[in-house]
């Protein structure tokens, strides 16, 4: 049965969320937030702090007037540069995910990359779709069963697990849709997820592969790709 859930949605830290307003994260964790903060309105409330800060900066910054070679050709050409590298959105009329878990941002990145999921299984009652891996990151989708046991294990650097559809507890903590489960290094742990009827599909992005606790599953390990 599914465990209790905390009355407070979960998210990354606050030093996370500044870096998010300030353009600091990489793409994939970007990514991340942005669909947290699509399918969980609680989120934009406490992101419009951070934009209402970084405003009062601003308004209160010195100025310093602007030279005449600022507006030179060069400048123009840099904007039209950086214009012309702008992210792909997805086509007007695009065809929408027929599954309600999966939230816009989403949506658009696959439709932008013309990205199809490719689900392959990576254990019993999982399966894992990659989508993107640069920077030492990598970003993809775990769908799991219903009262799958997640092997005992923990992490090289950052995971954030974003919940898009069903739930899992790890001890009497639990997760549902809209909450975003961060963990590092110093963490071991075994999610189970929900037996509730309903597969837990996750966005996950990571710096590094699982690190087992089992034996058996670091043998495993090269062929499930977690």
């Amino acid at each position: 049965m599914s465990k209790a859930l905390q009355p407070e949605f979960h998210t990354v830290g606050e030093e996370w969320l500044a870096l998010y307003a300030a353009g600091g994260l990489t793409p994939a964790k970007r990514l991340v937030i942005d669909c947290q903060a699509a399918v969980e309105p609680r989120l934009n409330a406490r992101l419009g702090q951070f934009d209402e800060i970084g405003g009062a900066f601003v308004e209160t910054a010195k100025g310093e007037p602007l030279s005449e070679a600022f507006w030179s050709d060069a400048f123009w050409a840099r904007l039209d540069e950086s214009h012309d590298d702008a992210p792909e959105t997805a086509p007007a009329g695009a065809k929408k995910d027929a599954d309600g878990w999966m939230p816009a941002p989403l949506r658009d990145y696959l439709d932008g990359a013309q990205m199809p999921l490719n689900w392959k299984k990576s254990g019993p009652g999982v399966e894992r779709a990659p989508l993107t891996e640069a920077g030492g990151e990598r970003l993809y989708l775990l769908k799991a069963r219903p009262g799958v046991k997640m092997p005992v294990h923990s992490h090289r650097g950052q995971e954030w697990t974003l919940i898009l559809q069903g739930g899992y507890h790890i001890g009497d903590a639990g997760y549902a849709r809209g909450d975003l489960h961060g963990e590092d290094e110093t963490c071991t742990h075994q999610p189970i997820i929900d037996d509730d009827g309903e597969d837990c599909i996750t966005l996950v992005v990571d710096e590094g592969k699982l690190v087992f606790s089992d034996p058996l599953m670091k043998i495993l390990q090269p062929f499930i790709g977690v």
